[in-house]
């Protein structure tokens, strides 16, 4: 039976036995199935959930170790004893034994070619024979040559390219399915877009390509044009970021912050984040209820929620290079001397050293970033710099009366002639208040 039609059939049965009530005893796995009928509830290529995946899973050699997947998983059935886990990667015409633990744990080794596609399977057999059905796993698998800021950039160039096309179904499923906004509202933004804006035409320059976590982050800046509905043609321009996390056969759109790059009817239900550089910008708008688009000022708060952003501080050279941040910018900014010219910067010595440009007070507070609503009032400390600074959350007081806070959730040394890496996340506030 083929994955769709045993979908169907489940489906269906399911809603048979509801009718009915009948006083079923079975498990989730067993719809559609005989008690002796085993099932793999757990499929994992190193560190990638493959469970869920109908028709390509494709890695990125950076989920390799050695150049090896070592995949991972769990047989189970109602009645009986897994007695063996075959699998294939040539669609069914050899198959190889993995090695079967305890509880039907299971676990094998593959040391794919890379953008080589591998037809694989695989299907667990109880001891009294029964089988389960292969083709609830089975899938193209290939290791993409690319590596993952490549993976991105291509993504969002195929996210342009499908909403410029005005295309709906090929641009919502470059979505991920964990996207952090309101996914239904991002597709009745869009919706909404084609409907009331012609020639949408933009212009994206990308700055970096940061990972923060399982989430890969684009900044870019854009030109736009759009034509309204009364033919007015109207242009803006702004400094944004999208989100990416790896997902089915590559990588999908998981955050937006604003100024939104799509849906620009519905921004506060789609972009979590503000991005500082663009406050005060004129951004494009589109009023959903009469479709009039114009240009509206870009406001330094996302309705509901505060501005949250991440980035990754890198290529912190032992002894002679300086990496700065700039809040107001949302930007790195090369430094060549103490005090920065940045906001912060970090150096790396025999150890981290955390820098504040002239002017700029700091304290060490506790918590973490996401529980932090206001900046303190009082507690700050004019100090120059912070050797080894703890992971942890720190409120600035910047200059012009401004506040921000970060957290510091990682700091990678590297050797001694190699760059090292700060990771943190910050809240910034440009309006002059200590609200978040």
């Amino acid at each position: 039976m083929s994955k769709q039609l045993r979908k169907l059939f489940t489906t269906w049965l399911f809603l048979g036995l509801a009718l009915v009530g009948l006083n079923a005893h079975a498990a989730w796995w067993e719809f559609g199935r005989s008690d002796g009928e085993p099932v793999i509830t757990d499929l994992k290529f190193n560190r990638v959930d493959t469970a869920r995946a109908e028709e390509r899973v494709v890695l990125a050699r950076e989920d390799l170790e050695l150049g090896v997947i070592t995949v991972r998983g769990r047989a189970e059935v109602r009645r009986g004893m897994i007695g063996l886990v075959e699998y294939s990667i040539d669609g069914g015409q050899k198959w190889l034994k993995a090695t079967l633990g305890d509880r039907g744990l299971f676990s094998f080794d593959l040391r794919p070619e890379l953008e080589r596609e591998y037809d694989f399977r695989i299907r667990a057999l109880t001891t009294t024979g029964q089988v389960s059905d292969q083709d609830d796993h089975s899938f193209f698998l290939m290791v993409s040559a690319l590596n993952p800021q490549d993976g991105v950039r291509q993504a969002f160039m195929q996210l342009l390219r499908a909403y410029m096309d005005e295309n709906r179904s090929a641009f919502m499923r470059l979505v991920s399915r964990d996207f952090e906004g309101n996914e239904t509202a991002l597709e009745d933004a869009i919706t909404d877009d084609f409907r009331y804006l012609d020639n949408i035409r933009i212009e994206p320059n990308i700055a970096r390509v940061a990972q923060f976590d399982k989430t890969y982050e684009i900044y870019f800046t854009f030109n736009r044009s759009v034509q309204a509905r009364s033919g007015q043609v109207l242009s803006d321009s702004a400094a944004t970021v999208a989100g990416f996390v790896r997902e089915g056969e590559g990588f999908k759109l998981s955050r937006l912050a604003q100024p939104l790059i799509f849906g620009v009817s519905n921004p506060d239900e789609i972009g979590d984040s503000v991005t500082g550089e663009s406050v005060g910008r004129n951004v494009l708008r589109l009023d959903p209820r009469t479709g009039e688009a114009s240009t509206q000022t870009q406001t330094p708060t996302v309705s509901g929620s505060s501005i949250n952003s991440g980035t990754i501080i890198s290529n912190i050279t032992s002894q002679t290079q300086f990496e700065g941040f700039n809040f107001d910018m949302d930007d790195e900014t090369a430094e060549n001397g103490v005090p920065p010219a940045g906001d912060i910067a970090f150096a790396r010595h025999t150890q981290f050293v955390l820098y504040f440009k002239n002017g700029v007070e700091s304290q060490q507070i506790g918590g973490t970033i996401d529980s932090v609503t206001t900046a303190p009032a009082t507690g700050y400390a004019n100090q120059p710099e912070i050797i080894d600074p703890a992971l942890g959350v720190y409120a600035l007081k910047l200059l012009g009366n401004k506040y921000a806070v970060i957290e510091i959730t990682a700091k990678t040394p590297g050797g001694l002639a190699d760059s090292g890496t700060v990771t943190f996340r910050y809240k910034y506030q440009p309006d002059g208040s200590r609200n978040f």
